[in-house]
Parts: structure tokens; C-alpha cells; sequence
């Protein structure tokens, strides 16, 4: 045990330090007062988690896509800098995370096969992402049709789920982004199994468990909500994994008639603490909060463990969604008190 402590306490030191850097609420409300794109961008450079990585770069110069794909890379850049402290176990745990960046990274370069006047930009992609990826991510970031694209995928673990969509009646990007979610889950609620014990593999299940629930929960509530799907359209989007969610609660969610009845049934599980937010939030807000909640805990749970790496690397893509949100606001001109509503 106090070799594994030994072994985490460097980790969790650096961790510590990065988390320091994190934008906070004071940073925001200042972000909103930005009133043009160079500001911004000005206003970054004096953060020391995005310093280096604008410093050389003028703001004038730089268009939208760039400055969202040089914000997205601080993700990566991050995760490189954990790797790199990380050992055994450790390493097993981030290369499951890993795979969620490689999960998006396909998202991405499927959008520009569905939008044909754009290629993936390698820049938000640092050679640490490169290095530890089976993918030839150049080849897939140029990609321009369906049938080259799951070509390219030839020799790994994506190949055969791509071939039997597109061989099926899923044709949209929605479809292939929303089963490419499914296999993810479904392939590292396996792995951790196999991979992880102890704290380690508590901590692990407890976020990726109630994050499944909440994603489910969301996908439900939305198909019914602004689609209304039916019943079997919405199974065959959702995770097929219960955790919190008890089985016989999950289908009744499905089989709901109504919004009404399908939050009465939500508030008979273990999520019912949610059920009135449904009324006064959206439901992104809704699970931004709870999984930041989740993490949190977690942390304070198992403070000597990977808990904090997690909690942090969560913390890091929220950022990255604010700070891209805001990017957006401020060109639209939107005022201080819109710009912190779509924000925070």
C-alpha cells in the first residue's frame, strides 16, 4: 500500500498543479466583458494553461477554426503531461479515456464525410494523440466518402462495427455517431473488468455507470421530448448497460407515454433527485452538473487513487466547451449577462 501511494502522490501533485489553472468563475465573468475575438484571444495568453500555446501566434490573424482547434488541443496536451507521470494501472485506466478522444477524433472526421467542403484539421492533434493511436489519422482526417473511410479503418478494433452499419439501414451521421457511442461504452464498461481492481476499478465504475444512466436518461427524455421517437427506435440508440438504473425502471422510461409519466417514473429510481430540473434547466446543464458532482465526489472518496485524474480531465473538456461557447458569443456580440448564460 505505501508503494502505491508513493507511486500516485507525484501524479496527484501534478494534477494538483494543473487544477490550479483551471478557468475560474472570476475569469468568465471577465471573459464575458470581451467585446472582440482578438481580446480574447489576448485575454488567453495571459492563462497559464493556454500562454504557451498562443504565445507565438497573432490575434489579429486567426480565424474561428484555428483558435477552436488550438483551445481543443489543451485536452490533449493535458493528458499527454498525465501520461507521462503515470505507471502500471495508471496508464491502463488513461488509455480507456484515450479511447474516448479516439471515439471523437472519428466523430469529427465523420462530420467532414457528411460535409464534403471541409478535411479534418490535424492541428488540434498533437504527436502524443498520433504516437498512441492504431489509426492512420492523416488518411482518416482526409477522407471523403463512406466506403474510403471504413477502408481506412481496416486493422482495427472500429472496422467491422462500420462495415455493418453501413450495410444496414444507418446512413446518417447521427445514426453512425450514436452507435459509435454505444461501442464505446459498451467496450470499456468490458475492459475495465479485465483492467482494473480495487479503488481503482469502484471509482471507475461509479462515474462511467452513472454517466451511461444520465446518457440514457438524456437520449430518452429527448427522444420523447422533441422527436417522438417510438419505443423500439429509441432502444436502438441507447446503451444496452443498467447500473443505477435498475432494468425494469430503464424500460418503463422507454415505454413512458407522456413527458409527465416518464418523470414520475424517473422519480421512483435512483436519479429522482434530477426530476425537478427538468423544469427550470436544459438538459446538458443538467448532466454537466451531475457528472461534475460525480467526479467531485469520487475525488474526496478516493482521494489516493485515479479519482482526481479523472475528475480533472472532466473538468479540462468543460472548460474547453466554455471557453468555445464563449468564443462563439463574443463574435455574435451577445451582452455580459447572455454570454455567462450560454457559458456557466
Amino acid at each position: 500500500m505505501a508503494g502505491k501511494l508513493l507511486s500516485y502522490s507525484g501524479i496527484l501533485t501534478k494534477v494538483k498543479s494543473m487544477s490550479s489553472n483551471l478557468i475560474t468563475t472570476e475569469d468568465y465573468n471577465v471573459i464575458s466583458t470581451i467585446d472582440n475575438v482578438p481580446d480574447f484571444i489576448s485575454f488567453l495568453k495571459k492563462q497559464p494553461a493556454y500562454s504557451n500555446m498562443f504565445s507565438q501566434l497573432d490575434e489579429k490573424s486567426l480565424h474561428r477554426g484555428d483558435i477552436e482547434r488550438i483551445i481543443t488541443n489543451g485536452i490533449y496536451e493535458d493528458y499527454a503531461k498525465i501520461y507521462r507521470f503515470a505507471s502500471g494501472s495508471m496508464r491502463d485506466i488513461l488509455k480507456l479515456i484515450f479511447f474516448r478522444y479516439e471515439v471523437n477524433f472519428l466523430k469529427s472526421c465523420l462530420l467532414h464525410v457528411f460535409h464534403k467542403d471541409n478535411t479534418y484539421n490535424l492541428n488540434s492533434l498533437n504527436a502524443f494523440f498520433a504516437n498512441h493511436s492504431k489509426l492512420d489519422t492523416n488518411k482518416l482526417a482526409a477522407t471523403k466518402t463512406m466506403d474510403e473511410f471504413i477502408a481506412n479503418l481496416k486493422g482495427t478494433i472500429y472496422h467491422n462495427l462500420f462495415t455493418t452499419l453501413y450495410h444496414s439501414n444507418h446512413h446518417t451521421f447521427f445514426d453512425y455517431a450514436m452507435e459509435l457511442d454505444v461501442f464505446y461504452f459498451k467496450t470499456v464498461w468490458k475492459s475495465k473488468d479485465k483492467l482494473l481492481k480495487g479503488a481503482e476499478k469502484k471509482s471507475f465504475t461509479d462515474c462511467i455507470g452513472k454517466q451511461i444512466d444520465l446518457l440514457n436518461i438524456m437520449w430518452i427524455y429527448r427522444s420523447k421530448r422533441f422527436y417522438a421517437m417510438d419505443d423500439s427506435a429509441i432502444l436502438s440508440i441507447i446503451i444496452p448497460i443498467n447500473y443505477k438504473l435498475k432494468k425494469d425502471n430503464f424500460t418503463k422510461l422507454i415505454e413512458a407515454k407522456t413527458i409527465e409519466e416518464f418523470l414520475n417514473i424517473l422519480n421512483d429510481t435512483y436519479y429522482h433527485s434530477i426530476n425537478d430540473s427538468f423544469h427550470d434547466e436544459s438538459i446538458e446543464l443538467i448532466y454537466r452538473n451531475l457528472m461534475s458532482k460525480i467526479y467531485m465526489d469520487n475525488s474526496k472518496k478516493y482521494p489516493n487513487s485515479i479519482s482526481p485524474i479523472l475528475s480533472y480531465l472532466f473538468l479540462k473538456e468543460q472548460e474547453i466547451d466554455r471557453l468555445t461557447n464563449a468564443l462563439e458569443c463574443i463574435r455574435y456580440q451577445l451582452k455580459p449577462k447572455e454570454i455567462l448564460e450560454y457559458v456557466l
